[in-house]
């Protein structure tokens, strides 16, 4: 799906366990990362790291697809933004 391209992050959580951020454009006061320009980078940034598919994240990152898919990918349902 188009919508998995793009920066992922494993960040540690206050829950016991971490947690997997996606972003496709991404600004910080260091950095900026936008997609379309994800060639040009060195991975990785920040923690950062480009992939195409969310499958290709987790293998990368070591973590189960089924336990971090809601939280990247919210229902189209989710009141919630989406947001990095």
């Amino acid at each position: 799906m188009e919508e998995e391209k793009g920066f992922y992050k494993l960040e540690p959580s206050n829950k016991g366990r971490p947690v997997l951020i996606h972003g496709r454009y991404l600004i910080n006061k260091n950095y900026t990362l936008h997609i379309s320009q994800k060639d040009t980078y060195t991975y990785p940034v920040d923690g950062w790291s480009y992939f195409d598919t969310f499958s290709g994240a987790c293998t990368f990152f070591n973590v189960s697809e089924e336990d971090h898919r809601y939280y990247v990918f919210p229902s189209d349902d989710s009141e919630e933004d989406n947001i990095v």
